[in-house]
């Protein structure tokens, strides 16, 4: 018995040694709410997730999700269980959630609502924005089918290092980067048109060059209000002008 013992000790000191990274599950707690007065739709799901945005040219990292069906109506509180060892000081973590009913998505963040590192509050309160009702609510399948970057803008071939990038969602959803800050928010594709909503995004600082590419792409999305796919795809304005080509990751 004593051998065992030792050999317990041995390799707990040898584990301990190497720094090997022992997972603990803490939880995050908060409730999710929107504005509007009125009761939650009947078999509604509210779906909650943790992501981490730090990277502004990369797709956000889920590190926890849960999926509630509650039986009353708004604010629906809700736990997240996360690995603590995932999470670094230096990265940016946010909440966002969304209501689903029957596969159609009624409310959703489209703000960004901090979490867990850089003085987030330790109970995060997330408000929904009810989403438009859509005549033609799903977004083009040639668009849903790639990740695109930005090439040329306002007519000029892009040079930057870190290009602007985005991601568009079947139920309406557009997400991205413009090479420093990132970006969410819904595009309007009903009775055939086709133009982004209000976007949230994170506040870094974007310096030189690329503070006046951001700038000068999202005032490029402002004048969208359209697309073609005749030769490769590119987001179009009111006149059929080319605003942005776009590649194919």
């Amino acid at each position: 018995m004593a051998q065992f013992w030792k050999v317990g000790l041995l390799a707990a000191a040898l584990f301990g040694a190497a720094g090997v990274a022992v997972a603990e599950i803490r939880d995050l707690s908060g409730s999710v709410g929107y504005r509007e007065r009125i009761a939650m739709p009947k078999g509604a799901t509210v779906e909650v997730s943790l992501q981490d945005i730090s990277l502004a040219d990369a797709p956000s990292v889920e590190l926890a999700r849960i999926v509630l069906r509650p039986e009353g109506n708004v604010p629906v509180s809700y736990r997240l269980s996360y690995d603590d060892a995932m999470v670094r000081d230096a990265h940016s973590y946010a909440v966002q959630a969304k209501i689903v009913v029957d596969g159609d998505v009624l409310w959703r963040t489209t703000s960004v609502f901090p979490a867990l590192t850089r003085e987030a509050p330790e109970s995060v309160d997330v408000m929904l924005e009810k989403m438009p009702m859509q005549e033609a609510a799903e977004m083009p399948d040639v668009l849903t089918s790639s990740e695109w970057l930005v090439v040329v803008l306002d007519g000029k071939e892009l040079q930057s290092e870190r290009l602007p990038q985005m991601r568009f969602d079947a139920d309406g959803r557009v997400s991205g980067s413009s090479g420093c800050n990132r970006f969410t928010g819904s595009v309007d594709t009903s009775r055939g048109g086709f133009a982004f909503g209000p976007l949230a995004s994170t506040k870094m600082a974007c310096p030189g060059a690329l503070g006046a590419q951001e700038m000068q792409f999202f005032a490029a999305l402002d004048r969208v209000t359209g697309y073609n796919v005749q030769n490769g795809a590119a987001l179009v304005d009111a006149d059929g002008r080319e605003v942005m080509r776009l590649m194919a990751e």
